[in-house]
């Protein structure tokens, strides 16, 4: 089994073949001597073990910087991609060779694994103060779980693993997606919760507050399909956003223009990114984003690849305003319609990718901003509450006039206002990779596309998982 060989050797060459970093000494420890038990012995070993993992998840065509979770959900309306390689993701009929499948499995287990012996060996350094010990901690577990996060919501049961156990997985039986959340993603999140600092000098580490918007958004997946618990999770998804929205030592709100999320000027300092991946061209770009390209029509003036788009059914009943001017390339630098060019209407969230080296910009890409933490709240205590509570409406209200909509009046019915947040959602977060997701945690895939595609079936909610992989009784096809 692939995983199994990969994870083996991940776990023994902790990174340095895969991230090189200029910081460590290679000479203190020649390659053939390595080994997790001589290798975390310092801090910035730590350091370069710790970046290792983040990367591993960004970077190499197969992560966050390409944007491959937006191709996986592109059964949702708000993504379409027609290039040969992706197109049955868009028709909502994946087989188990796709390579986007198999790239982003190897991906997620990849990071687990590089966590998961960053976790077990981390205390083998010397001269670390218990302080740093925690930050460094936090940020692990933070992606481990961001990891198991992104692969239980794509392909539902998973192998879960730990380092003593990752070594014989052919043998470890899948968990049930309540399993993965309960046994792996909320243990991480609660101790990287209690670990983390308020900030970090460095943009694009994980913080106290990006764990709880994490958390949150776990536990409102978790109230929807398949865990199907809704008075207990949307209960703690609720006390989770508040401590975001009424303590104010996390210092975040919303960006005031939406527009002026997606630049590069603001990139570091919009108080409402919360959680971020910042791409680089640092080292020929080896780390860089390439949704800048990715997101651009390859004609007309645009010089993209218009690897994936928008769809024209999404954007017609997109609500008129400057959020939808600012998520929309509707018009080509030549100034010729999408329409008159004959395509979709194309991605403009990411078009300011910055400086360039190569395919490789300085491209950004938001997985956590506080208008999620707004609208979680507000979908929460509606539920909680039996229908919208003053601070629920507040919550909504603030996404839809930063939006350019009209605020929604009281005196909603719990179903409408539900309704209600469920479309903003759509609106505020297009082609950001939730609306695929919330289309399955609400069961409402089927409901997105019956139109299009009349032989759509619930089965459509998970992904199938590598056929690689697939060991009958231990790890199941979907």
């Amino acid at each position: 089994m692939k995983t199994a060989n990969i994870i083996t050797n991940l776990a023994k060459w902790c990174l340095l073949f895969l991230f090189p970093i200029s910081c460590v000494d290679l000479q203190e420890n020649p390659p053939s001597e390595l080994s997790p038990t001589n290798y975390y012995s310092s801090e910035d070993e730590l350091n370069a073990a710790l970046t290792g993992i983040a990367r591993g998840l960004y970077s190499g065509w197969s992560g966050f910087d390409y944007g491959i979770d937006l191709i996986l959900g592109s059964g949702a309306e708000d993504i379409s991609s027609k290039a040969s390689v992706y197109i049955n993701f868009d028709y909502l009929t994946p087989t188990d060779v796709e390579t986007p499948v198999r790239d982003f499995w190897t991906k997620g287990y990849q990071t687990i694994s590089n966590a998961n012996a960053f976790i077990a060996n981390m205390g083998n350094a010397k001269d670390v103060r218990k302080e740093t010990f925690d930050k460094m901690e936090g940020q692990a577990r933070f992606f481990r779980a961001l990891a198991y996060f992104y692969l239980v919501r794509f392909f539902g049961p998973i192998q879960v693993t730990t380092y003593e156990t990752q070594f014989d997985i052919a043998n470890i039986v899948q968990s049930s997606v309540e399993e993965v959340y309960t046994k792996a993603i909320i243990p991480d999140l609660l101790i990287a919760e209690e670990k983390l600092p308020l900030s970090f000098p460095e943009k694009g580490r994980p913080t106290r507050g990006a764990a709880k918007a994490l958390l949150a958004k776990v536990y409102l997946t978790m109230a929807g399909w398949p865990v199907n618990k809704p008075q207990e999770y949307y209960s703690l998804a609720m006390e989770k956003t508040s401590e975001i929205i009424d303590e104010n030592e996390y210092g975040y709100e919303l960006e005031e223009n939406f527009a002026d999320l997606w630049t590069q000027k603001n990139k570091l300092t919009s108080p409402e990114f919360i959680f971020t991946f910042y791409g680089s061209i640092a080292e020929g770009g080896a780390a860089g984003s390439h949704m800048g390209l990715a997101v651009r029509y390859w004609g007309n003036g645009e010089g993209g690849w218009s690897d994936y788009f928008s769809e024209t059914r999404f954007y017609d009943v997109f609500p008129d305003g400057p959020r939808k001017d600012a998520t929309f390339t509707s018009i080509f630098a030549d100034g010729t319609t999408f329409l008159e060019a004959g395509t979709q209407p194309h991605i403009a969230k990411y078009r300011d990718g910055g400086n360039r080296v190569g395919n490789s910009d300085e491209g950004f890409r938001p997985l956590l901003r506080y208008a999620d933490v707004l609208l979680i709240y507000a979908e929460a205590a509606n539920y909680v509450n039996n229908g919208p509570t003053t601070k629920a409406l507040d919550a909504l209200n603030a996404v839809r006039k930063r939006a350019g909509l009209d605020e929604y009046p009281t005196g909603m019915s719990q179903q409408e206002f539900d309704k209600a947040v469920i479309e903003e959602r759509a609106w505020e977060f297009a082609c950001e990779g939730d609306r695929w997701h919330d289309l399955v945690r609400r069961e409402m895939v089927v409901e997105a596309n019956i139109g299009l595609y009349p032989n759509v079936k619930e089965t459509a909610r998970l992904l199938p998982k590598p056929g690689t992989e697939i060991i009958p009784g231990v790890l199941d096809q979907n």
